[in-house]
């Protein structure tokens, strides 16, 4: 697909419209009097600088130390699946988030105490941990309540802990989020580390976007450093149109190929944010754009393409998140299902119900070779 003019207006504007207001976490003076229909807890490993200004918890700034919280996030009964509203000043507990508890530890172990006593709630053999990283153009409340509606819609039975890294949280600052990333890699792996001092019998690592840079770093890192103890841990990881060069991806993958760390690419071929990515990078093509899927399968790679799906958002950029068919497909299962009882090379055809009927929500291409356990 060629990006033309009106695809970069159009997306430079639905991007710009999308960052430029900043969510409140403030909890409400009177929330003993306001009635919270679903509470989803949050559990959140953050190295950006706290913030001054109140009701943002943590700003864009990068900190040389790590930070711990956890939270109650109140889901509004009064909405679709991807459906996502922020709290404004004037609260509307039927339609938008908002924090109902919050608690900061002051360092790791009172976390890890947080999450084991979740996770001792799961019978034996269901114990996993979810580690979500997310994108470019990100604020912290802005991630925590991302992180909350995707916990929520995903129909998670497990915690779900959400790193969240500097992002500028600003259209403009796509090169301090990318040097982000690179500042940020040690911390994901040093959260990585911590989570397996935990309880938990799995982690299971899910990243969008930019966020998938960032993973992929994070792991590549536990590579080189022989940490077979992390690695072996997790169950797999699920990158969602990532923002990643493909020729960088390729010498990440090889990087991890001795560890057998199963990867999932989630593509789209409608993804107009990765497009301005790609031009903003010299032209050169994202993992996430769908456009190198034999590529993909060749290294040993799962690549779901949901091209055929409902984009979702302007940009097609955020599908898995924000479309009620993508969204059911994950809650379901099926699509875990069939790639789990696939055969090496084989396309796996994912319907859906649509407007129209039933139609091709995704097709998940399986490697030609299987690594993994």
């Amino acid at each position: 697909m060629i990006l033309t003019r009106r695809d970069m207006v159009l997306g430079v504007g639905a991007l710009a419209l999308s960052g430029c207001s900043v969510p409140q976490m403030t909890i409400p003076p009177d929330i003993s009097d306001i009635p919270v229909a679903r509470r989803r807890d949050l559990l959140v490993v953050t190295n950006r600088r706290v913030s001054a200004a109140q009701g943002l918890e943590f700003d864009s700034l990068r900190s040389d130390r790590m930070f711990y919280c956890d939270y109650g996030i109140s889901v509004p009964p009064d909405r679709k699946p991807g459906e996502f509203s922020f709290p404004r000043s004037t609260l509307d507990p039927d339609r938008q988030f908002f924090v109902t508890q919050s608690t900061h530890f002051p360092d790791e172990r009172g976390f890890l105490n947080r999450l084991n006593a979740r996770l001792r709630t799961l019978p034996k053999g269901e114990r996993n941990v979810v580690l979500f990283v997310h994108g470019y153009n990100v604020s912290y409340p802005g991630a925590v309540f991302r992180a909350a509606q995707i916990a929520t819609d995903f129909d998670l039975g497990q915690p779900m802990v959400l790193f969240s890294w500097p992002s500028a949280g600003r259209l403009s600052r796509y090169a301090y989020d990318r040097d982000s990333v690179l500042y940020a890699r040690t911390a994901l792996a040093e959260t990585l580390r911590m989570l397996c001092k935990s309880h938990a019998e799995n982690i299971m690592v899910l990243a969008h976007s930019m966020g998938g840079l960032l993973a992929m770093e994070a792991l590549k890192r536990l590579a080189l450093q022989g940490d077979r103890r992390t690695l072996s841990r997790l169950i797999g990881v699920a990158l969602v149109q990532p923002d990643i060069d493909v020729d960088l991806f390729r010498r990440q993958v090889v990087d991890l190929r001795p560890y057998d760390v199963d990867l999932a690419v989630f593509a789209s071929r409608r993804d107009r944010a990765l497009k301005i990515s790609a031009v903003l990078t010299g032209g050169h093509p994202r993992v996430g754009e769908a456009e190198n899927i034999e590529d993909l399968r060749r290294l040993g790679v799962v690549v779901i393409d949901t091209s055929g799906a409902p984009m979702g958002d302007p940009l097609g950029h955020a599908a898995l998140m924000r479309s009620p068919a993508l969204l059911s497909m994950i809650a379901s299962e099926e699509l875990v299902d069939r790639i789990v009882s696939g055969a090496p090379g084989q396309d796996i055809l994912i319907e859906g119900l649509s407007l129209t009927g039933k139609a091709a929500l995704a097709i998940a291409y399986l490697p030609y070779t299987i690594t993994g356990s």
